[in-house]
């Protein structure tokens, strides 16, 4: 009888949690506001940390979660924002470089993406929508700085760049 009313507590929750994860509204990279938007880096991760615990919280757990998981998303998003925001002040010969980095850190990226994600794969059960979950999560983990640092290494070059004194005039 015991193990039948744990079943049915179990069947319940579990539908009550997939139910309730449907009528979440997840977010798209583009509804989040952008970093300019505001005062600090710090209030920036705030929103998208809050966003993250409540999508997580409300989501039901397993495959549901996986979207939640968007920070190297929206990290990404600045990082192009302040590629072309600074791209646009360079000179030519300044732009050859720019890109020339931008691709090496690009292949960089996607040579670490592809290793945390055969490690964590060779970490965790390959059955069960939880382990999944673990594994967005720990790539989230791992990623979002990576991507992160990169945007806000071009945003300071930006802003230096924008604060640059002009050359006299000579005349």
């Amino acid at each position: 009888m015991l193990k039948v009313l744990c079943s049915g507590i179990f069947l319940l929750f579990f539908i009550c949690t997939q139910a309730y994860s449907i009528d979440f509204d997840y977010k798209k990279v583009s509804d989040f506001k952008k970093l300019s938007d505001f005062s600090s880096v710090e209030k920036f991760e705030s929103e998208l940390a809050k966003y993250v615990e409540d999508c997580l919280a409300n989501t039901g757990g397993g495959t549901g979660g996986l979207r939640c998981y968007i920070g190297s998303n929206v990290w990404d998003r600045e990082l192009n924002i302040y590629y072309q925001k600074l791209n646009s002040k360079l000179s030519q010969q300044e732009k050859t470089l720019l890109k020339k980095s931008q691709l090496t850190w690009l292949k960089n990226r996607d040579d670490t993406i592809e290793f945390v994600t055969e490690f964590l794969v060779n970490r965790y059960p390959r059955q069960g929508t939880m382990f999944r979950l673990m594994q967005a999560g720990d790539l989230d983990a791992v990623m979002t700085p990576f991507i992160k640092q990169r945007a806000l290494f071009l945003k300071r070059w930006f802003e230096f760049e924008s604060q640059a004194e002009p050359e006299p005039v000579k005349g």
